[in-house]
């Protein structure tokens, strides 16, 4: 499974969206109708951003394509965004919307019970907007793009990049994004849903590590390069045109799980991108993930390439 290496040395693009993250982890069972104790953190998140900021700390040049009012939120986001080392000088500002937010309300043990997001911003990348950041496209070793972005624009950008021979990544993000890119998946080099974001891009139910694969597999035999299912507790499978495997998870104590999918996609992008085969990759995207899962932080601060090695799943 190899990348277009002629463009080694430029910046992958991450497209897509921003935000603020508000994580609210209850101290307890929830009482209806009224307010309940939790443990509120607020950080920068957002799909795409995340993969960018991962993908900046383990050591990648990246660029983040992506929209943000010129409000505080705004600002935050653009100034923590650049910290991690990720180029920003593409940031859209628009004041149309606020800039988006992300609310998660979290179990006691840490699971995600319901999220809610705001991403109306991001409908500010249009097919001209992207249109005019073609160069930036046509020279990335790979382009990361979340199903945040409408749908006319994700047309726009495959077929620029399809004729300058660069792979396109999909992170579905959840399930009704994940419906509006089902009738061309099979354009995309790499997708990384869920189970349920799964069942939206190939049709095939999955409850097992079984239908897992399977679906892995339709999405392969329609056109994707590389499918990768996660499974939480259960782990991941993957999939290639010649290849298929399971890969379990690692026991972790989960602190929030905001923000584990998008670490496992930027580290099997920056691990492709270093030619490493398909199923170390995914072992050191599981890696990543974890640590994740055992941050109270949506990006992992201390990650490194060294600690993703160390808890290496055999």
């Amino acid at each position: 499974m190899q990348t277009n290496h002629d463009n080694s040395g430029e910046p992958v693009v991450v497209v897509g969206a921003a935000c603020l993250d508000i994580k609210c982890r209850l101290r307890g069972d929830v009482i209806a109708s009224t307010s309940n104790s939790a443990d509120v953190r607020i950080s920068v998140g957002g799909c795409a951003r995340n993969v960018a900021e991962n993908l900046a700390r383990l050591g990648y040049p990246t660029t983040l394509v992506t929209v943000v009012c010129d409000d505080d939120f705004g600002q935050a986001i653009v100034q923590q965004t650049a910290r991690a080392g990720v180029n920003t000088d593409h940031i859209i500002r628009v004041c149309t919307h606020h800039s988006p937010a992300y609310v998660a309300l979290l179990s006691p043990e840490g699971q995600l019970i319901t999220g809610v997001d705001d991403t109306e911003a991001v409908e500010a990348l249009t097919p001209a907007v992207i249109t005019t950041h073609r160069a930036l496209f046509q020279h990335a070793p790979m382009v990361v793009m979340d199903a945040n972005v409408p749908v006319e624009s994700a047309k726009t950008l495959l077929d620029i990049c399809a004729a300058a021979d660069v792979p396109v990544v999909l992170d579905p993000v959840a399930y009704e994004p994940a419906l509006r890119y089902r009738p061309f998946i099979g354009s995309f080099f790499m997708v990384v849903p869920n189970a349920i974001e799964a069942e939206a891009l190939s049709g095939v139910q999955v409850t097992d590590i079984a239908q897992a694969i399977t679906a892995a597999r339709r999405l392969t035999a329609e056109g994707v390069g590389i499918a990768i299912v996660t499974l939480a507790e259960q782990g991941l499978v993957y999939a290639t045109p010649s290849s298929s495997g399971h890969i379990p998870a690692i026991n972790v104590e989960i602190v929030d799980p905001t923000g584990a999918g998008d670490a496992l996609t930027a580290t099997v992008v920056y691990a492709l991108l270093h030619d490493i085969p398909i199923d170390e990759a995914v072992r050191l995207g599981v890696s990543a993930a974890t640590l994740t899962l055992g941050s109270p932080d949506t990006v992992r601060q201390d990650l490194t390439l060294e600690i993703l090695y160390a808890q290496l799943v055999i």
